[in-house]
């Protein structure tokens, strides 16, 4: 059947050219939407290094000089952060909070915050982040260090003075992320004319502000101690200190947290502190990434547009294909061609010209990658990775297109009276 089907496209190669040009051109373009969808599939689904689930930002206000509220007792002006720390022990005492910490306001996932920093090495440096935070950050959020261990000896290198580092530095750096662990490296930070020699601590794992975002350079180092801290006024919390806590699972629930936040307003008024707002980290996950998936259901809904139009040229197509052959179906059903046959032959003849524009088609999306046009992505996915994928994506979605195209002229033309199909010979 296979020698029958190759025959007949040779036979009928002129009126094949165009149907040809139309598969490459589509199979074309289908390699390259799958694999714009397969690489922002991959990078959503790489790990953050950090975890967002029951964490919640509490949003502190300070009361302005000029209110009438403003206490101006000695002991909430000129020790003001005492009433911060005071909060904070307040929110680490309450049943329903798992733990707290805060950071420098420079540093807030979802929100891109961040001192730069660049990292020296042999003929090579790197540009990042400084994150300074207190040390129960890695609680909050969850992280692990390089070699999947907890939170615990992240927190210990920060309290021992020391430098934790992501992953992506570690690597980099000295070749492999645990191998970090005790090494020195050269630092300039933002506004620094200097370098300053940092002994690393421990490795964390590798980190991203977001699901689409490449893996960051970056290092943390302790916020300061409470004491070293408490010599800042409290205008400090005006965006330079973030507040988080990480809630029990049992007590994240939506109605739950609404008592929560009644209870803190009373018991966070302190001073001229006061609670401003408690906003679920996966309140600010949505905004930022808003955008970008708006941006790929677009590319999807142009996709499918695309998809929609090659079904009706391919019906279009094969339903002219199988009437202009009504004639040869109904002889060949004449001598003893059964209709099961005929209609795998029309399916095979379809697919078998798909085949014939495969190899083109990837030598296109190759010829794409070698000029930088395929999407860009800081992931290391060779280029095989990508081509099998995308490859599999294009053609099978191609094929049952083909298919459902063919199927019903295909057994329309399987169910001819063979009498009435030789009438016009």
């Amino acid at each position: 059947m296979i020698a029958s089907m190759i025959r007949q496209m040779w036979n009928e190669r002129k009126a094949n050219v165009l149907i040809l040009l139309e598969l490459l051109v589509v199979f074309s373009c289908l390699l390259y939407a799958a694999d714009y969808l397969y690489v922002k599939y991959k990078e959503y689904k790489q790990p953050l290094g950090f975890d967002i689930s029951h964490v919640y930002k509490v949003w502190l206000g300070v009361v302005p000089e000029t209110s009438a509220d403003y206490d101006t007792t000695a002991v909430h002006t000129t020790n003001g952060m005492d009433d911060f720390f005071t909060i904070v022990d307040r929110l680490e005492k309450d049943s329903r909070v798992e733990t707290v910490g805060y950071t420098s306001g420079n540093h807030f996932h979802y929100m891109y915050f961040n001192r730069f920093a660049t990292f020296h090495g042999i003929k090579m440096q790197r540009y990042g982040f400084v994150r300074d935070v207190d040390p129960s950050y890695f609680r909050v959020f969850k992280v692990k260090t390089a070699d999947g261990q907890s939170w615990e000896k992240l927190e210990n290198a920060l309290r021992n003075n020391q430098i934790v580092v992501t992953a992506t530095v570690a690597e980099r750096y000295f070749g492999k992320a645990t191998e970090g662990r005790g090494k020195d490296i050269w630092i300039t930070n933002q506004g620094d004319a200097d370098s300053i020699v940092y002994h690393i601590g421990e490795v964390c794992e590798p980190q991203r502000y977001q699901e689409f975002s490449s893996y960051d350079y970056a290092y943390y180092r302790n916020l300061g101690g409470r004491d070293e801290l408490k010599k800042y006024g409290i205008e400090i919390l005006s965006g330079n200190i973030n507040l988080f806590v990480r809630m029990k699972p049992s007590a994240d629930k939506p109605e739950l947290m609404q008592q929560f936040r009644k209870d803190m307003e009373q018991q966070l008024r302190l001073g001229n502190i006061y609670l401003s707002d408690v906003t679920p980290m996966s309140y600010y996950r949505e905004e930022v990434l808003r955008s970008v998936l708006d941006n790929i259901r677009l590319y999807v809904v142009a996709v499918c547009f695309l998809l929609f139009n090659v079904l009706l040229g391919v019906v279009g197509t094969f339903w002219f294909r199988a009437r202009q052959r009504i004639p040869e179906i109904g002889l060949r059903m004449a001598v003893g061609a059964s209709r099961m046959v005929i209609f795998i032959q029309l399916i095979g003849e379809g697919l078998m010209l798909l085949a014939v524009v495969t190899l083109p088609a990837v030598l296109i999306y190759v010829n794409l990658g070698q000029l930088d046009v395929l999407t860009t992505t800081s992931m290391d996915l060779s280029m095989i990775d990508r081509l099998v994928h995308s490859f599999l994506i294009a053609f099978l979605t191609l094929a049952m297109m083909i298919v459902a195209g063919i199927v019903f002229p295909a057994k329309q033309a399987a169910r001819l009276n063979p009498t009435e199909a030789l009438k016009d010979e």
